[in-house]
């Protein structure tokens, strides 16, 4: 069942995307009634199984035997990738917000509250951004309390290019890369996406591209309350982890400074992606100190993302 859903309209979609994750999206759907509560007249479920194998059926059909037609479930004939099955949700919901929420990400209970105020409060808004905190997959530590290290919301009234610099200038991309921390205005996304379509090899990243893209270009919203857990290490595409981080954020990124995000703040976030990898006086060393580090296997790759790294810098 892949058709449009253009039947009735909702204020607010929550859409998760799952792929044999059947236990976590369980638990998700749980949180989701919760978080909803008696808001139903606002807001509608929508699941997107990626052609799961697992017990994923069996969970939507437990719960659609409970909620009925609150809630939507839409199964791919085939496995579209992560970021495709995203698209297809965005284009099913009905709402005219739409929230694409991992399955398996910790969210308040009253987080679906705050985000229904927020729309009512600033009608108009291309993106609303939220604030979280930054949980070790591992081990459960802590690793940051919040991402932004904010007391109060951010609004901007016009165009957020201005603003998303100035925090993307000391926070990196991150925020924007976490599909959950991002509520999006749907015919506005609809149609950045005409306008951008995604590249094949930068397809991962093409989320970042999209949350800012809009807040970029329209009035966004930043809530500073930290509502979601983002869990490190646990991302279903940590296996391509490092081209996502050394190739595809930072020629993603350079693409940003056509939606007026500054030429200073793309070159920190591209500084920030590249920071584990040595620096040209830590080569020049090495090279003075073991005559065959030329030939050794490691450093074609740190050698290629270098000069990718500089000459992504250059166009700046």
């Amino acid at each position: 069942m892949n058709k449009v859903v253009t039947t009735y309209e909702k204020v607010l979609s929550l859409v998760i995307p799952t792929y044999n994750r059947g236990e976590y999206l369980d638990n998700q759907l749980a949180w989701a009634i919760k978080s909803v509560n008696n808001k139903w007249d606002k807001v509608e479920l929508i699941v997107c199984d990626n052609a799961s194998t697992d017990t994923t059926h069996a969970v939507c059909e437990k719960w659609g035997a409970l909620l009925r037609d609150k809630i939507k479930v839409f199964r791919n004939e085939e496995n579209v990738g992560l970021v495709g099955n995203c698209l297809l949700g965005l284009k099913r919901a009905a709402g005219k917000y739409v929230w694409l929420i991992g399955d398996d990400d910790p969210i308040a209970d009253d987080a679906v509250s705050i985000v229904l105020n927020t729309i009512n409060e600033n009608p108009n808004l291309n993106l609303i951004h939220i604030n979280h905190r930054c949980i070790s997959g591992l081990d459960g530590s802590i690793v940051q309390s919040k991402f932004y290290n904010l007391d109060t919301d951010i609004c901007t009234i016009n165009a957020g290019a201005k603003e998303l610099s100035n925090i993307l200038q000391s926070h990196n991309t991150g925020g924007l890369m976490f599909i959950t921390a991002n509520v999006i205005e749907r015919a506005k996304a609809l149609d950045f996406i005409k306008n951008n379509p995604p590249e094949e090899k930068l397809l991962l990243v093409y989320p970042m591209f999209l949350n800012a893209g809009l807040a970029s270009t329209g009035p966004f919203y930043l809530i500073a309350k930290c509502l979601i857990d983002c869990v490190y290490h646990t991302s279903s595409w940590m296996s391509e982890l490092e081209y996502v981080q050394h190739v595809s954020i930072p020629k993603t990124l350079i693409k940003l400074h056509s939606k007026g995000i500054s030429s200073k703040a793309l070159r920190f976030c591209i500084d920030y992606q590249y920071k584990d990898l040595p620096t040209a006086r830590d080569v020049f060393y090495r090279l003075r100190t073991d005559h065959g580090y030329w030939n050794k296997f490691h450093f074609k790759p740190w050698a290629y993302k270098w000069v990718l790294k500089n000459y992504l810098k250059w166009q700046l």
